[in-house]
This record gives C-alpha cells, structure tokens and sequence, in this order.
C-alpha cells in the first residue's frame, strides 16, 4: 500500500513537470509610461507610431506578445508621474480597471520615458537638474519595488535651450541612477542629433523615423 501511494505521488510529479512545459507560455506584457515621448506625440499634435508601438509590433509579429498597456500621455511630468503611481492610477483596456502599480508588477518589459515635456523649453539649470534627478531616484526606487524584470529607462535629447553637453551631463547621471537599480539606460541624446527625425523645426517631437531608432537601440539590449 505504501510502495502504491509512493507510486501515485511519483507519476503525479511527473504529470505536474509534463503539464508545466506544455501550458507554459512565452508571451510578454509590455507596458509603458512618460510622456508624449512615449506615447508618440507629434509635432501636428496628434499621437502617432512611437517607439513603443514598434515594440508592441514586433512581439505581435512573433506571436509572443499577452499585453499591451500605455500609462503615458502628453505634457506629462516626473512628478505627476509619481503621483499617479502613489495614488495607483486606474486605466480601461476592454471594459477592464488596470491599477498601473498592477501592471508595473506584471510587466515583463516596462519602458519609461520622462521628462522631455517638462524640460525641452526651459534651460537646464543647477537646480533643476538636481531636482530632476532627485524626482527620478524616487520614482526609480518606487519601480524597483514593484519590478524586477527588465526596465528601460530613455534619456533626454538636445534641444534649443539646452546644449549638447548639459543634457550630455545630464544624461550621466540618469544613467547611473539607473544602473544602480539594475535597470537598462538607452541614450537616445547623439542618436537623435539627426535633422531626419524631425519634421519641423519648431518642435522636439521626433517623427516615425526617429522612433524607429529608439526601437532598434532597445532591441539590441532585449
């Protein structure tokens, strides 16, 4: 009777391991969250084919995609970030309540780009930088603990009121900040120097091309 049950619970562990391998699945839950950099915004003031949207094709492609969720919107701020995060901002995706702490959790990718908005039209002083930085170790540690998988982090890029250098300083330390969270840094700051990626000159918003390159850098560490 007892060699029986040893048995049962024996080809039982095996069955467990046999079911395991065949219902387990690869598909991947992206989500993103920032500003109009993620969200694609425009110079014409219309969302258009972000670099998260090439993500989101690619793994679409590849049949590997489960999710999709965009927690980024225009104009928005390091700070009202963060807030959205304490507050656990809530989105609809098929009639469906998604807490956004729920879906930073569940996110086996999670890019973030932040800060463009807030900072392309104003110069980049001492003070804001600092307080910059130190709105980005808040919410770098905030998704530290909810996340532990891969997130990418996009730099800043050159625009008008601020040189090529401060933002090249700039970017130095957002990328250690993000390092010391285990997190990947993708700087966009030389890549995004090229006149082609931009369809005026009135405005930082990067075109479908520029995206395109922000994709590509962050499949080269995927």
């Amino acid at each position: 009777m007892k060699k029986k049950i040893i048995l049962i619970a024996f080809l039982g562990g095996i069955l467990s391991v046999i079911i395991y391998f065949f219902t387990q699945s690869d598909e991947l839950m992206i989500v993103s969250i920032g500003d109009g950099l993620s969200s694609g915004m425009t110079a014409y003031g219309i969302e258009g084919y972000s670099f998260n949207d090439y993500l989101k094709e690619d793994y679409l492609l590849k049949h590997e995609l489960k999710n999709y969720m965009e927690y980024a919107s225009p104009n928005k701020t390091i700070k009202e970030l963060i807030y959205e995060i304490k507050e656990n901002k809530k989105i609809t995706i098929k009639n469906q309540k998604i807490e956004i702490k729920q879906a930073i959790n569940n996110a086996d990718i999670l890019t973030i780009a932040i800060g463009m908005d807030e900072l392309a039209h104003i110069k980049i002083t001492n003070q804001i930088k600092n307080e910059y930085l130190h709105d980005l170790e808040e919410l770098s540690s905030m998704i530290n603990l909810l996340n532990e998988k891969k997130v990418i982090i996009i730099s800043l890029y050159t625009w008008k009121n601020n040189d090529f250098l401060t933002l090249e300083k700039l970017n130095a330390s957002m990328r250690d900040i993000a390092l010391t969270n285990n997190f990947i840094f993708i700087d966009i700051n030389k890549i995004l120097m090229n006149k082609d990626y931009y369809l005026t000159t009135d405005s930082y918003y990067i075109n479908y091309l520029g995206h395109k390159r922000i994709y590509e850098e962050i499949k080269k560490v995927l």
